[in-house]
């Protein structure tokens, strides 16, 4: 089974907390948190692959859009532990940096991460996260 891990590594500005979103030899700048009840947490979590919403900035929320692109995705999240929390995914960081504890991808990483995506079939997709911290 191919999976993705997100090391919580920084914090940013306000209750921000900074890190890499791992996908094979791929290497992604993420922000989690800043918003709401704060960061991801830690845990395994399913990647709903079949699930995945694309749109753009008529069809979607600016927090899941790419402003370079004007084009949008959300991959769901489901937790293998249990939370009160609910809504998590992976999405670009379009708007404000910071989530509501959703992986924000920043910057050019927003454009290759979903490229590979895109490019990698679905079954070669990865099926869950590992969330960790190393602060």
């Amino acid at each position: 089974m191919v999976m993705m891990t997100f090391v919580k590594t920084g914090k940013g500005a306000g209750s921000r907390v900074t890190g890499k979103l791992k996908w094979g030899a791929g290497e992604y700048e993420v922000v989690t948190g800043g918003y709401g009840k704060g960061a991801i947490p830690d845990g395994t979590y399913d990647i709903e692959r079949y699930d995945a919403v694309v749109g753009d900035k008529s069809t979607m929320k600016s927090g899941f859009v790419n402003p370079a692109s004007g084009r949008g995705w959300f991959l769901p999240l489901t937790p293998k532990f249990t939370t009160t929390r609910h809504g998590f995914g992976i999405h670009p960081d379009g708007n404000l940096p910071g989530t509501k504890g959703c992986v924000g991808l920043q910057g050019a990483d927003m454009k290759k991460f979903w490229d590979k995506w895109l490019k990698t079939a679905m079954a070669a997709r990865p099926a869950s996260l590992v969330v960790s911290t190393k602060i």
